[in-house]
């Protein structure tokens, strides 16, 4: 009798343990991955309005309104976004996104189509504005709507978040170009 004392279980408690045991576990790995995802969501947006600052800073750089202004407000602007970049310099928020080296060049390639705009505006707002347009138009299901077509190619190379990034990239950028346009034609009424 060397099992005295011991609780002798059937196979099916046994199963019935490890179950609950398995479902507990789970359960919190459950958990900590819809933490982890918000706090991905939450420091993808953090990402992205810095990325909203930087490109607010580069059109008031690159702004027809400088134009208008005099040398010493043209500095004074001047220093004022690099006292912004500077700030937005000591922030690092890093989300690893796993990409392929293929959408890895896709993203490259958007970001220097995208930086295009960005330069444009200065000059052309009007082609900035249309070009900006047409790359929204490249990122929407709708067929009706004449995009680029090399565009819409590399943001199908992104990955999902990136496509996401891309697309409310565009729509803030447009959002500025349309409001500095509106400043400049007020500007010379």
């Amino acid at each position: 009798m060397d099992n005295a004392g011991q609780v002798i279980t059937t196979p099916n408690e046994e199963d019935e343990k490890q179950c609950r045991s398995k479902q507990y576990l789970t359960e919190k790995l459950d958990r900590a991955e819809m933490i982890i995802e918000n706090i991905r969501r939450e420091a993808l947006k953090m990402a992205e309005d810095l990325d909203n600052v930087y490109n607010s800073v580069d059109a008031v750089r690159n702004s027809k309104s400088m134009n208008y202004l005099s040398d010493v407000d043209k500095e004074d602007i001047s220093l004022f976004a690099d006292r912004i970049v500077s700030r937005c310099e000591t922030v690092n928020i890093n989300v690893h996104t796993t990409r392929s080296d293929s959408q890895l060049n896709c993203l490259e390639e958007i970001n220097v189509m995208i930086d295009k705009i960005v330069n444009t505006l200065r000059d052309d707002p009007d082609t900035a504005k249309s070009t900006c347009q047409s790359y929204i138009a490249s990122c929407s299901s709708t067929e009706n709507e004449s995009g680029s077509k090399v565009f819409e190619t590399a943001v199908l190379g992104c990955t999902l978040d990136d496509q996401k990034r891309i697309f409310k990239r565009l729509q803030g950028l447009l959002d500025y170009i349309v409001h500095t346009t509106y400043v400049i034609e007020s500007d010379d009424e």
